[in-house]
């Protein structure tokens, strides 16, 4: 393999991708160059997701997963390049959806599955968002806001050093890093692929009550 090719590819996956996503591939692709330049023969999943999270990009869980297949192919590409070692990636076990799809050739009902399974993965990504925040002994009083006042939290008892932080946490870079979200002009938490985790409004709650 010629030293052009891996920045060809690079180029080719970055066509017709979601800006956020280019940047992400273009910063794995720099810190593979650096693991080159510094003669590490280290380009494991793990590691090469630890320097991204480090920098803002996609975690090693989000490179694992099925939306990192790209960053995993440039890895790999980059790897075989610069003649380093890498972990084998094992092949992908087909999902519950795509069991269910299998065979099946009706188109709307193909799309309604694939709807299902969509709100089933944005379900299971707030249960696992409400547990890492568990972790963080916070306590979240959820409410209809039409009937509590919205200048009323806990109460009206003053959060303590640890509340606080717990909130600072679920919010913080280093959680929307680890677990690949972003948090959009109107509040909202997102995953990497766009399912809503927190709806409009749940990012721009905790800073108000933080501040």
């Amino acid at each position: 393999m010629t030293k052009t090719e891996p920045t060809a590819f690079l180029e080719e996956l970055c066509r017709n991708v979601h800006p956020r996503t280019e940047a992400s591939l273009r910063l794995i692709f720099a810190l593979c160059q650096e693991q080159e330049s510094r003669g590490s023969a280290d380009y494991s999943v793990a590691t090469m997701g630890r320097l991204s999270a480090e920098r803002g990009g996609p975690s090693a869980p989000a490179i694992r997963n099925k939306t990192g297949e790209k960053y995993r192919a440039l890895i790999a590409a980059c790897a075989d390049h610069a003649g380093g070692r890498k972990k084998r990636v094992s092949a992908a076990k087909p999902s519950a959806a795509e069991e269910l799809l299998e065979g099946i050739s009706d188109p709307v009902l193909r799309t309604r599955i694939n709807l299902l399974v969509a709100d089933l993965e944005s379900t299971r990504a707030q249960l696992i968002a409400v547990r890492h925040i568990a972790a963080q002994k916070a306590v979240l009083v959820l409410g209809d806001t039409q009937l509590e006042p919205p200048s009323v939290v806990g109460n009206g008892m003053e959060l303590t050093a640890h509340e606080k932080k717990a909130l600072a946490t679920a919010i913080s870079d280093k959680t929307m890093g680890h677990w690949a979200w972003k948090i959009d002009k109107i509040g909202r938490v997102l995953t990497d692929s766009g399912q809503v985790v927190f709806p409009a409004g749940f990012a721009s709650a905790i800073r108000k009550i933080l501040a």
